[in-house]
C-alpha cells in the first residue's frame, strides 16, 4: 500500500506563521489567541491565496445544515476576530479581502504551502458538531484534523525565549500590563519620534492604539488593577510632573496631582504602581527641590496624599515603587547616586500607613533598580548592573509574612540594557524594555541626485546584508526582528516583508540569490559550526551543503549557479573555496589568502578579500576562475563592501562616513561616486541596472529599544 504524503505543516505569511499540526497562529513565535471557529476559516483562506473562498463554501463547511446558528452574523463576527488577530483593516486590508456578497480572498503572498492529493477526509468531531469538509476542500480539512487532535502534545521549552513585543523605531519604554494579561501600555516617542505619548498594544496584533496626543511627553504608564484606568505621568516643565488618569479604552483625561522632582522628559524617576483596591497610587515626590524624592499615596477619588518614606538628606531619594499583589508591602529603589542604588522594602498595615522603617534587602551598591513582583507575592524581579548602562535581569525570594530573603539570581533572558522597566502579568508572563542594536538597509541613487532612502522594510532591530535578486525586484536581508537571526525577503521598493527562515536560535546572515533567483545560500551555525545552506526562494527547508564547513559563511554563487563561492580555513589558513551547489566535494581557490569572494560578470575572474577584518585597508585580489595568478587590484576598502558589476567595482573607501567608489574596468582607475553618513553594518548591493546601491548603517543603541516579551517563565 502507498503512503500518503503529509500536508504541510507550517504555512507562512508576512511576519505571521500558521501551524496546522499544533493548531496555532503565530507572529515572530509568539502565539496568537484566535478561537477554534475563526482559526478553521483562516486556515480554509489561506490554502487557497489569490482566489475567492465564497460565503457559501464556508457555510457548507462550517456550518452544516443540522445547526441552527445563525449563519451571517457568525461568519460576520468569526473575520472581525480574524482581522484583529492579524492586525488587519477592512478598509486597507493586508491580508483579508471582503469581496460584498460573494466571499472572502486572502491576498497576501504564502509561502510552504503543500496540498494533499484528493482524499476522502474523515470528518472531526468539535464541540459537539460535526465539520464536513466538501470535495473541493478535502486537503484543507485533512490538515486540520492533524492540528486538532495534536493540540495537547507541545512541551514548554526548558528556558524561556524572549521576542519582540514591539520592533518599532525609536523608544519603547515603560511596559504596564492589563489585569487580562493580554493588552500591554507604554509609552514611546511615535513613528516621526517627535514626542512620548502612551500606547496600548494587544498581544499578537499588528500596530497599537495611540492613547495620548498631547503634545507634552507622557511616560510611565500603570494599569489599574480592576482595568479601567491607565494612569500615567506628563512632563511640564523640568521640575514638575502631572500625573493623569485615562480610561484605559481610552476619553477623557483627568489630572489627579501634581509632583515635584528633578525628572527628565522621559519620566525614568517616576514610575508609579497601584494598591491591589485600585483606590491608591504610590508615586515618588518631594515637598520641595532641596528634598529627597519620598514615596507618597495618593487618593485617586480625591488626589490626597499621603507620605510613606522619608528617605535622609543629601540623597537623590526614593523611586520605582511596586506594591505586593497583597497591598501590605512596596518594594522600591533608594538612589543614593547614579550607579550608587538598592532596594528596600517597607511593609504596610491595613490601613496603609508605613510600618517601620524600610529594610535594605539588597546590598550590592551598584545600579539596582525597578523591582516587579511576581502573582504570587513570594518573590520579585528587578534590574542590576554595574553601572547604568549595564543592567540585566535578576530576581530574588521574599517569602512569606517575614519576608524572608532569598538569594537574588539572574534570570536566563533580558541581555544588559541601559533600562529594562520589568513588568509582570497576573498570568506570569513578563515584558521588559531592552536596548537594541540596530542598522537599518538604506537605498542610494548611484547616478543623478545621489539621494538617500530609508527602506520601509526597517525594523526597530538589526537589519543589514541586502541583496538583490537578479532580476531586481526583491531583496533578501538578514534580520534579528522575530527575535532570533533569519534570512527575510520583501520587494524592491522595501514592502510586502516575509520571513524565510525560521532557525530559532542560530546565527544566520548573508543571503546570496542563485543566477536563476530561485534559490539562496546563506550562512547559519544551528550547532556552533558554520555552514553554507540554501534554501528556496519561495520558502521550504533548508538544506546544508555538505562539503561547506567555513569560517565565516559568506556565500556568493558562479555565475552559471553552479559553485557557490566561501570562506574557510580549513586548509590552516583563511582561503577561498567554492563547493557544487547541489552537493559535492570543495574546491580550493585562492592559495595565498582569501576571504568574500565574488565572480565577475565574464566569468573569468574571481574577486576576493586578501584579509577579514574589520579595519579599513583590507586589500581586493582576483585570480581567474580555474585558479592561477593571483593580483591585487585595490589597495584599500571595507569587508564585504563591494560589488562587481559590468562596468567596475563599486565599494566602500571606509566604515564611518564613507565614500562610495568605482574601479572603472575600461580606465582602470577609482571614480569617486557619493559620500554616506553614519557607520557603516555589513552588506553591499548594486542592482542590476546598476541604478541603486543597497547598504546597512547603525543606529545609536540608546537612541532605540523595544519592548521583549517572555511566556509563563514561571
Amino acid at each position: 500500500m502507498s503512503s500518503q504524503p503529509n500536508a504541510a505543516r507550517v504555512i507562512h505569511f508576512g511576519l505571521f506563521e500558521l501551524d496546522l499540526s499544533a493548531g496555532e497562529l503565530r507572529k515572530q513565535d509568539l502565539r496568537i489567541k484566535l478561537q477554534d471557529q475563526p482559526l478553521q476559516i483562516l486556515v480554509l483562506l489561506v490554502s487557497r491565496p489569490g482566489e475567492v473562498v465564497t460565503r457559501e463554501e464556508l457555510q457548507k463547511a462550517l456550518w452544516p445544515a443540522d445547526t441552527f446558528i445563525e449563519f451571517d452574523q457568525g461568519l460576520n463576527t468569526a473575520i472581525k476576530k480574524i482581522r484583529l488577530a492579524l492586525g488587519d483593516s477592512a478598509d486597507n486590508p493586508r491580508f483579508v479581502e471582503t469581496l460584498p456578497r460573494k466571499g472572502y480572498r486572502f491576498i497576501a503572498p504564502v509561502g510552504e504551502r503543500e496540498m494533499l492529493p484528493p482524499t476522502p477526509a474523515p470528518a472531526v468531531r468539535m464541540r459537539g458538531r460535526w465539520w464536513l469538509a466538501s470535495a473541493s476542500l478535502v486537503a484543507v480539512a485533512a490538515g486540520c484534523a492533524l492540528w486538532l487532535l495534536d493540540r495537547s502534545g507541545k512541551a514548554r521549552p526548558a528556558v524561556p525565549v524572549p521576542v519582540p513585543l514591539t520592533t518599532y523605531r525609536g523608544l519603547q519604554m515603560s511596559p504596564s500590563f492589563s489585569p487580562e494579561g493580554d493588552r500591554v501600555a507604554f509609552s514611546w516617542d511615535g513613528p516621526k519620534r517627535d514626542n512620548f505619548d502612551i500606547y496600548v498594544k494587544l498581544i499578537g496584533a499588528e500596530e497599537p492604539v495611540h492613547l495620548t496626543k498631547n503634545p507634552a511627553p507622557d511616560g510611565n504608564p500603570a494599569w489599574s488593577p480592576d482595568g479601567h484606568w491607565i494612569a500615567f505621568q506628563r512632563w511640564l516643565s523640568s521640575e514638575r510632573v502631572g500625573v493623569f488618569l485615562i480610561p484605559a479604552v481610552g476619553g477623557a483625561e483627568r489630572k489627579l496631582t501634581e509632583v515635584l522632582g528633578n525628572l527628565s522628559k522621559y519620566g525614568v524617576e517616576s514610575r508609579m504602581s497601584w494598591h491591589p483596591s485600585s483606590q491608591w497610587l504610590v508615586i515618588p515626590d518631594k515637598s520641595s527641590a532641596q528634598e529627597p524624592l519620598a514615596l507618597s499615596l495618593v487618593s485617586v477619588e480625591t488626589g490626597e496624599k499621603r507620605k510613606l518614606t522619608s528617605p535622609p538628606k543629601g540623597i537623590l531619594g526614593d523611586v520605582d515603587p511596586a506594591v505586593s499583589p497583597d497591598g501590605r508591602a512596596v518594594a522600591f529603589t533608594r538612589v543614593i547616586s547614579e550607579n550608587g542604588t538598592d532596594l528596600y522594602l517597607l511593609e504596610l498595615s491595613a490601613s496603609l500607613s508605613a510600618m517601620g522603617e524600610p529594610k535594605r534587602i539588597t546590598f550590592w551598591q551598584r545600579c539596582t533598580r525597578e523591582p516587579a513582583w511576581w502573582p504570587d507575592g513570594d518573590s520579585i524581579l528587578f534590574a542590576s548592573g554595574a553601572s547604568s548602562n549595564s543592567k540585566t535581569l535578576w530576581q530574588m525570594a521574599i517569602r512569606g509574612s517575614a519576608r524572608r530573603l532569598g538569594e537574588p539570581e539572574r534570570l536566563p533572558f533580558g541581555r544588559e540594557s541601559w533600562r529594562l522597566m520589568p513588568a509582570i502579568s497576573r498570568q506570569g508572563r513578563v515584558v521588559y524594555m531592552q536596548s537594541a542594536e540596530r542598522a537599518n538597509i538604506w537605498r542610494l541613487e548611484l547616478g543623478g541626485s545621489h539621494r538617500v532612502d530609508n527602506l520601509p522594510m526597517n525594523s526597530s532591530r538589526l537589519d543589514h546584508v541586502p541583496q538583490y535578486s537578479p532580476d531586481g525586484k526583491r531583496i533578501a536581508f538578514a534580520s534579528n526582528r522575530s527575535g532570533s537571526d533569519e534570512i527575510w525577503l520583501c520587494d524592491a521598493d522595501g514592502s510586502n516583508t516575509v520571513k524565510l527562515t525560521s532557525f530559532g536560535g542560530a546565527y544566520v546572515a548573508e543571503p546570496a540569490w542563485s543566477p536563476d533567483g530561485r534559490r539562496i545560500a546563506f550562512g547559519a551555525r544551528p550547532q556552533g559550526v558554520p555552514y553554507i545552506y540554501t534554501v528556496s526562494a519561495g520558502g521550504g527547508k533548508p538544506e546544508r551543503l555538505p562539503d561547506s564547513r567555513s569560517s565565516h559563511g559568506a556565500p556568493s554563487w558562479s555565475r552559471d549557479g553552479k559553485w557557490i563561492y566561501f570562506f574557510s580555513d580549513r586548509s590552516g589558513k583563511g582561503q577561498v573555496w567554492k563547493t557544487p551547489a547541489n552537493g559535492g566535494e570543495a574546491v580550493q581557490i585562492t592559495k595565498q589568502g582569501g576571504a568574500y569572494a565574488v565572480e565577475s560578470p565574464d566569468r573569468k575572474f574571481v574577486y576576493y578579500l586578501r584579509a577579514w577584518d574589520q579595519s579599513d585597508n583590507t586589500e581586493l585580489w582576483r585570480v581567474p576562475v580555474d585558479g592561477g595568478e593571483e593580483i591585487r587590484i585595490i589597495a584599500s576598502l571595507c569587508p564585504q563592501f563591494f560589488a562587481v558589476v559590468e562596468r567596475g567595482i563599486y565599494f566602500f573607501s571606509g566604515w564611518k562616513k564613507p565614500w562610495v567608489q568605482c574601479f572603472n574596468f575600461a580606465t582602470r582607475k577609482v571614480e569617486t561616486v557619493a559620500k554616506v553618513e553614519g557607520t557603516m553594518a555589513f552588506g553591499f548591493s548594486v542592482s542590476p541596472d546598476s541604478r541603486w546601491l543597497l547598504y546597512a548603517a547603525f543606529e545609536s543603541a540608546n537612541e532605540q529599544s523595544d519592548l521583549m516579551l517572555v511566556e509563563k517563565f514561571r
